[in-house]
């Protein structure tokens, strides 16, 4: 009987690590911590068990290989974080080319564009126009750089992250901010123990709390013991860091345990923060308006990703949406969207509070259907959490780009994939 290696610990790691997710090839159990077989480094069990159950097929197929086969990574997916063992200031270096990122040969680094370099010249020929352009460098403001430098030990063994448990890696990621209620603001105490602020506040310097959030992945931030240790970056648009705003995440929550979707909130320093926030937040609704629904029709095949790969400036890419697909369809799910696209509707009308959340607690607590889409814009580690701008939403009447949080990137379709939630309007 053959012998079985961890794909954490392959012939690839001495290079990289990469954050796959495979299915078991017997119970078909989801993990990003199987074994693979040691003769052909290609079937992937959950443990030993699995892999005597499933012998007698695999027998059929299995044949040793004397070089690392690329087949290693069929069938997976990975979640596009960006961890390395290097401190702050090394972390920027590491934009190196190709043969530095793990997702060398399934992308070019030449697809990501600086948000200052950006022009309309980059944009699809239907959508090559200044309002346009405008509209998604006001959506490119909303973009926020998430850093975490702990590992939980309590992350399980199947987690994407579980190899660094309790160890102090930098973990990059993209986020999004929705900022709410933007004259809900109230002073505290400043707590967080390491503060960078201290230098020019004071060691008992206040804090300014409100309604805003961070958007992300599940995946980024696990506990309370991560997010501790977590800071959100804003306007990190050059490499000479001009303009940057760091806080510290203070507060997690996750939308839906079946959900890679998770927001947090975040301290801020100057009270000054809150009102450019929300003028950028409102410069980015009228640029939206002001493009004809005509162009907005065009931009349906196309995913325009905002993010910051492996930590660095903030980069667009674009590419098209080549698939949608549905899942957890079912009488219940459908009834709940329903519900959902209610409660939408009503918030968006109101514009309260009371009824945002009431539309968020269910998001959070209802089993809901979802839209997974498909696209190959490029991306990588440190793109999960990014903006994602898609078309064919519609909305009142009015159809225009959606925003989704960049999620992962699919081994075999060389395709990334998000998943949004779909609501059925009554």
């Amino acid at each position: 009987m053959m012998f079985n290696i961890s794909l954490g610990y392959s012939r690839m790691d001495a290079k990289f690590y990469l954050h796959v997710e495979y299915k078991c090839w017997c119970c078909s159990n989801s993990s990003y911590q199987l074994k693979v077989c040691s003769v052909c480094q290609i079937a992937k069990y959950c443990n030993r068990d699995c892999q005597i159950k499933h012998w007698a097929d695999h027998k059929k197929t299995c044949e040793r290989k004397e070089t690392f086969c690329p087949d290693f990574f069929k069938g997976g997916s990975f979640v596009e974080v960006s961890q390395e063992n290097f401190e702050d200031e090394q972390l920027e270096l590491y934009f190196l080319g190709l043969e530095k990122c793990i997702k060398n040969g399934h992308n070019n680094h030449s697809g990501f564009i600086g948000i200052n370099d950006f022009t309309i010249d980059h944009l699809p020929k239907s959508l090559r126009r200044s309002d346009v352009l405008s509209y998604i460098k006001a959506e490119a403001n909303m973009t926020v750089r998430v850093k975490v430098k702990y590992t939980s030990p309590k992350r399980p063994d199947s987690d994407a992250c579980a190899r660094h448990r309790g160890t102090r890696f930098a973990r990059t990621a993209s986020g999004l901010y929705v900022l709410d209620n933007p004259d809900a603001v109230k002073t505290a105490p400043c707590t967080i123990s390491n503060c960078h602020r201290k230098k020019d506040l004071g060691l008992n310097h206040l804090i300014y709390e409100g309604d805003l959030k961070i958007f992300t992945n599940k995946h980024v931030i696990y506990d309370e013991e991560e997010l501790a240790k977590s800071t959100v970056d804003f306007f990190y648009n050059s490499e000479d860091k001009k303009g940057i705003v760091q806080e510290y995440a203070v507060k997690l929550f996750y939308l839906n345990s079946k959900s890679d979707k998770a927001f947090i909130t975040v301290t801020i320093h100057d009270e000054d923060m809150f009102k450019k926030l929300y003028e950028l937040d409102v410069d980015r609704s009228n640029r939206f308006r002001d493009i004809p629904q005509s162009i907005i029709d065009n931009w349906c095949p196309y995913a325009i990703l905002i993010s910051h790969p492996h930590g660095m400036p903030k980069k667009i890419s674009i590419g098209k949406i080549n698939e949608v697909t549905e899942e957890n369809v079912s009488e219940e799910t459908m009834n709940n969207a329903k519900e959902a696209a209610r409660l939408q509707r009503k918030w968006y009308i109101s514009f309260k509070q009371d009824d945002y959340w009431n539309f968020m607690k269910c998001l959070g607590g209802k089993d809901l259907p979802v839209f997974k889409l498909w696209y190959d814009t490029p991306s990588c580690p440190g793109s999960s959490g990014g903006q994602v701008l898609f078309g064919g939403v519609e909305l009142e009447g009015v159809r225009g780009p959606y925003v989704a949080n960049h999620n992962g990137y699919d081994l075999d379709s060389t395709l990334n994939f998000f998943k949004v939630v779909r609501l059925v309007p009554e």
